[in-house]
């Protein structure tokens, strides 16, 4: 994210922060978080976004992958990416307002964002374009039946 000049013909997306207490196993305080949101719903499509749309993986390809491997004695990787969605790049220009306590003195600025955050529209879209780039440099495959699964041979 990068503080630039407010563009003419545009209008910067709305924000607000989103304050959590994270409690450990005996409930005692573990941790305080915060999280810049964008207000997504205040996007305008054809200047803030064009698609949206990111494949899923099928519940039925799930269950096929998992008979085969067993069948076939197989081994299965399973992965959680936290932050995810921070991670995908922005193919249009988001222009949003600076949050509350960001800057002072540069106040008429707007913050440009390079990167996805949640709650854009875009931004499953932009986490499977860059998932998909990633998977295929590393010769994996996508298959004709469903467009989220992936395969290699090892």
């Amino acid at each position: 994210m990068s503080l630039v000049p407010f563009p003419k013909g545009r209008k910067p997306v709305s924000c607000k922060w989103v304050f959590k207490i994270k409690h450990g196993v005996n409930g005692e305080i573990e941790r305080h978080k915060a999280k810049l949101v964008p207000r997504g719903f205040t996007q305008t499509f054809g200047v803030d976004y064009n698609e949206t749309f990111a494949p899923i993986a099928k519940f039925v390809s799930i269950c096929g992958i998992l008979a085969l491997a067993t069948i076939e004695d197989m081994e299965i990787h399973q992965m959680d990416v936290k932050t995810t969605f921070l991670n995908g790049d922005l193919e249009e220009d988001i222009y949003m307002e600076q949050p509350e306590g960001f800057t002072e003195g540069n106040e008429h600025l707007v913050c440009k964002l390079h990167k996805s955050l949640y709650s854009l529209k875009q931004f499953p879209r932009a986490w499977n374009q860059k998932l998909d780039v990633f998977l295929k440099n590393i010769e994996f495959v996508k298959t004709d039946v469903n467009f989220n699964v992936y395969v290699t041979q090892v």
